[in-house]
């Protein structure tokens, strides 16, 4: 969980394990160890078997490209859980400029002001969508709460949350199923 420098050489450590992102050996056996894993959050995600793989492909390609310069303070799971999170919002967001890009050039040439308007736009809506999801999520049972928040604000998985609320593992799933299927018919 704590970054250790030797000799310029870049290493993070996690439950034991040291890897040394120079190394391709070490590289490789990270790779293994999480690339399932990763492949599994994309694809719930997308369900698109391809696009999954290339995200997860992407993730340890930048990895290894900004090996020397990053600085992760996490744990390394947790930071490649959370960049396959992200590039698959960045995936969406992708998709969604492809499939929205009837405005012509010159149509924005002629309106500049509308980068701006459509930042603030989506900014106003990402606020409005994160409360109305709060006022849902506080309507919950609190233990169906607590393991929401556990899960989705602070990143845990399914055996920490169990660890931390002194429940079974079955029981998160449950809450979380629950919690989200409540999420869904609340927002709709």
């Amino acid at each position: 969980m704590s970054r250790i420098c030797n000799r310029k050489i870049k290493t993070i450590k996690k439950l034991n394990k040291t890897y040394n992102l120079n190394s391709p050996i070490e590289f490789k056996i990270l790779y293994k160890k999480f690339w399932k894993k990763l492949y599994i959050i994309c694809y719930n995600q997308t369900n698109h078997k391809e696009v999954s793989e290339e995200i997860v492909q992407d993730i340890f390609i930048s990895l290894w490209k900004r090996r020397k310069e990053l600085v992760i303070t996490s744990s390394i799971e947790h930071y490649l859980v959370k960049s396959a999170k992200l590039k698959v919002i960045d995936h969406y967001r992708k998709l969604y400029t492809k499939k929205h890009k009837n405005i012509s050039q010159c149509d924005l040439c002629e309106h500049p002001e509308f980068d701006e308007k459509c930042l603030e736009h989506n900014e106003a809506l990402f606020e409005f969508l994160e409360q109305e999801i709060q006022l849902i999520v506080n309507k919950l049972p609190c233990q169906c709460q607590k393991v929401y928040r556990l899960s989705r604000e602070q990143q845990l998985n399914t055996s920490e949350i169990a660890k931390v609320l002194n429940i079974s593992t079955k029981t998160v799933k449950n809450h979380l199923t629950r919690a989200l299927k409540f999420i869904r018919v609340n927002m709709s």
